[in-house]
């Protein structure tokens, strides 16, 4: 979600933020995003080991939701601070485009 697709105009100031933050949440994103890899090759090696849905699985199933998890927090901290340099004028647009975003179908 881009300020510019909801139409908010940023200022100078705002700009500058928004990307200092995005910069930081790519860091965090894709380090995260490459646990979850990890992650699912642990499940690969797993299932492959135990040919059903054994300790190994699960304990590799478990550790995997702990990481996305930790994704869909730090993806909604990053939302909020997004939000926190938004002036009071933008923030319905804003609002209005999380709750769309959340509740679309999915296609």
């Amino acid at each position: 979600m881009c300020s510019s697709d909801l139409g908010l105009e940023l200022d100078e100031a705002q700009r500058s933020k928004r990307q200092a933050l995005e910069s930081h949440f790519a860091v965090r994103r894709r380090a995260l995003e490459l646990e979850l890899r990890a992650d699912n090759a642990r499940l690969a090696a797993a299932i492959e080991a135990e040919h059903g849905n054994g300790p190994q699985v699960a304990a590799a199933v478990d550790r995997s939701h702990g990481a996305m998890g930790e994704l869909q927090k730090e993806t909604l901290n990053h939302m909020f601070a997004m939000r926190q340099i938004l002036r009071p004028d933008q923030t319905t647009a804003f609002d209005r485009a999380v709750v769309k975003a959340l509740t679309a179908d999915a296609r």
